[in-house]
């Protein structure tokens, strides 16, 4: 039977390996443990649903440099012969394209006077009167734009009076009640909410507004403009090689630039979050690896260093079993050390986060995860070296040493 205090004795004789050992163990558990919590966050933020039609939505930016273009016409005239396409659904002129990290943010309140008003930002996409069926967006309550609706915003124009909102600023908005049919504010400007969306995420994918939306049925008379086109699934290829040339025919005075996916436009506003997520998967496995070399490698010196008392152990009668055990309990209480220290750098590390990063608490199943991986990575990490220990002969405790 094994007795823990002559294994106690026994890493006191070797303080600083322990000590090490047992300081790797809890860095790795610390790291490990807030590195993998982070990663699911960013690959929960990666995966959300945007609401739209991602791989089927085309869009671009245009620069108009000669300024006696009548942007708002061209627009029109744009959208029109672009539907004429077979493989074309809806299409617009639009301020801001969703997902691609550039977008306009307007702040709103529920009533016109500011006191006691509820507030809120919101991503604002403002188009033509068909900018809901651009982006395939279900009206949960209430309707779309109707054509009579939309504002061509030129110099002097009035502003659009309504607005259709999802279902996330809805409730910031008007926690108690149905926002339909109410009015929005945004500086003194009245919009009536005449329909709800479910989901559409704005531009800006790692901001607090990105749930919530407002679309504005307008064209803005803006010499650098934006355009969204949906397209039949399977098509965007094929509308993205030939945009350029179908809009520089109607109107040569301007500059296209390369259209790209919604879903292309996503990835590159996740990229960092990508990279970022491959990057701790690779320190957590550089981080196991060497704890795990650490310790089989302070075994592996044990045992050679105490052959002699091995044999001797084994001499008195001691099984393979009980050296083996040995060998196996010490690890096992090296790595429970490690694992109290872990748990409170584990915590302090999660708090320095939340605090600087705005990161979300740690939850404790990430740590106990963690520290169940540390565990048996340790035990599978010493079990060769103890292996070895247990079929020394006893017959080595009779060498001159």
């Amino acid at each position: 039977m094994l007795h823990i205090s002559p294994i106690f004795n026994a890493m006191m004789r070797n303080k600083s390996s322990v000590v090490l050992i047992i300081m790797q163990i809890a860095l790795t558990l610390a790291i490990v443990s807030n590195a993998a919590f982070i990663i699911k966050e960013r690959i929960d933020d990666m995966q959300r649903d945007s609401g739209i039609p991602e791989t089927e939505i085309v869009g671009f930016s245009m620069y108009f440099y000669d300024e006696d273009v009548d942007i708002t016409k061209q627009l029109q005239v744009d959208q029109q012969k672009i539907m004429e396409l077979p493989y074309v659904v809806e299409a617009t002129g639009i301020n801001q394209l969703p997902l691609s990290g550039s977008g306009d943010s307007w702040g709103f309140r529920n009533q016109l006077e500011m006191e006691g008003a509820l507030t809120s930002g919101a991503g604002v996409f403002a188009g033509n009167s068909n900018i809901t069926q651009v982006f395939d967006q279900q009206i949960t309550k209430g309707r779309s734009f109707r054509p009579d609706e939309l504002v061509l915003r030129n110099s002097g124009a009035d502003a659009p009076k309504v607005a259709i909102i999802t279902q996330a600023l809805a409730d910031e908005l008007f926690p108690d009640g149905d926002a339909l049919g109410k009015y929005i504010y945004s500086i003194d400007l009245p919009f009536q909410v005449v329909g709800i969306m479910d989901k559409m995420q704005g531009p800006w994918v790692h901001s607090s507004l990105v749930e919530k939306t407002v679309l504005l049925p307008v064209l803005y008379n803006q010499q650098f403009i934006r355009f969204a086109i949906r397209v039949e699934p399977g098509e965007a290829d094929t509308m993205i090689k030939n945009v350029q040339d179908i809009l520089l025919k109607l109107e040569n005075r301007r500059v296209i630039n390369t259209a790209s996916t919604i879903a292309e436009m996503k990835a590159t506003s996740y990229q960092r979050d990508k990279l970022m997520t491959n990057m701790l998967m690779v320190i957590i496995a550089v981080l196991i690896f060497i704890t795990a070399l650490g310790i089989a490698g302070m075994t592996i010196f044990n045992v050679n260093r105490r052959q002699k008392q091995i044999g001797t152990r084994r001499a008195l009668g001691a099984s393979r079993a009980d050296i083996q055990g040995y060998f196996m309990t010490e690890s096992a209480m090296i790595a429970g050390l490690g694992i109290v220290l872990g748990i409170i750098l584990a915590l302090v590390l999660n708090n320095y986060l939340m605090t600087y990063f705005s990161s979300e608490a740690l939850s404790f199943n990430y740590i106990a995860a963690t520290l169940v991986g540390i565990i048996l990575v340790i035990e599978v990490a010493v079990f060769l070296p103890a292996l070895k220990a247990s079929k020394i002969s006893p017959a080595i405790a009779t060498r001159s040493v």
